[in-house]
This record gives structure tokens, sequence and C-alpha cells, in this order.
């Protein structure tokens, strides 16, 4: 008996010695916060840039990061009015296009158009914000948080300081 109570304690002494809370485990990084980024330093949409134009991401983001883009479209009174990308315009003349492209490093706007649509209005002087989400709050599945069109209501459910937003430069592509 003494034989088998030993044996027990020994076993159960290696089982809980083994049990730490120390362990490491997957952590949610709490310094990596939703950022927004202005581009307005001459966006101009022109043939010799192919209606395309390069901003670079500094500092880069993950592969798991979401990147959303939005047009200043005009204001109303003292309000902005944003526009999510991709936007299209119809016309009796034709169409026109805003959209977008990016990798971890760099993110391309660009300007299609058919038919005789374009003006300054559509081409110069375009004010764009890029709002970045990190992988661990827009990786929760199952509906979307927030109306993902309305940059104001993404702004402030991800409480974004908008008195702190940087401005991205162009990119050498």
């Amino acid at each position: 008996m003494k034989k088998l109570l030993s044996i027990l304690s020994l076993i159960g002494f290696i089982t809980f010695t083994s049990c730490n809370d120390d362990d490491t485990a997957n952590q949610v990084d709490r310094d990596t916060i939703a950022e927004v980024f202005e581009i307005n330093q001459n966006t101009t949409f022109t043939a010799a840039n192919n209606y395309r134009i390069n901003y670079s991401l500094n500092p880069v983001i993950y592969n798991s990061d979401m990147i959303m883009i939005y047009r200043l479209a005009g204001t109303s009174g003292t309000l902005d009015i944003w526009e999510q990308l991709p936007q299209t315009y119809n016309f009796t003349d034709g169409e026109l296009s805003y959209t977008f492209d990016f990798t971890v490093q760099d993110i391309n706007l660009y300007l299609f158009f058919d038919g005789n649509v374009l003006t300054p209005a559509f081409t110069d002087n375009q004010v764009f914000r890029v709002v970045i989400i990190p992988g661990y709050l827009s990786n929760k599945g199952g509906a979307a948080p927030v109306d993902f069109s309305d940059y104001n209501a993404v702004v402030k459910y991800y409480n974004i300081n908008q008195q702190n937003i940087k401005s991205l430069t162009p990119g050498k592509k």
C-alpha cells in the first residue's frame, strides 16, 4: 500500500510540476492600432502617369491587414463627403471609375474611363484617405462590425484620432 501511495504521489508530483502559467500563448498586440493616412500632395491623374499613382507604405503592413480607401467627393457645409473606393460614375458620354490595389509595401490608385468624361473635377488635386485596419481587428469573422462604406463610422468604430493623420509619399514605380 505504501508503494502504491508513493507511486501515485510521484505521478501527481510530475503531473502538477509540469503545469505552469508562464507558457507562451497567443498574445494580442495591443499597441498596434488602426490608422489613417492622407494622400493630397498634388494627386492628379494624367496621361503622363497612365492615370495611375503609386504611394509607398512606410512602415509596411502585414498580409492580414485590411486597407480601405476613400475619396473626398465634396463637402456639405463644413462636413467632408468621403466615398469608398472602388467608385464608379456613369454619364451619358461614358463611365469613370476610381479603384486601387495594394501590397504590403505600396498602394496604386487608378482612374479608368471610357468616352469623353474626364474633367479637372475628377482628375486634378484629388484627396484620398487610406484606412489601415490591423489583421487582429479585421479577422473576427461574421458580420462586419461597422458599415465600411461610411468613412466617419469606420473612424469612430476604430477610435482613430483624426488630428494625427499622416501623409503618404509618392512611390518610385
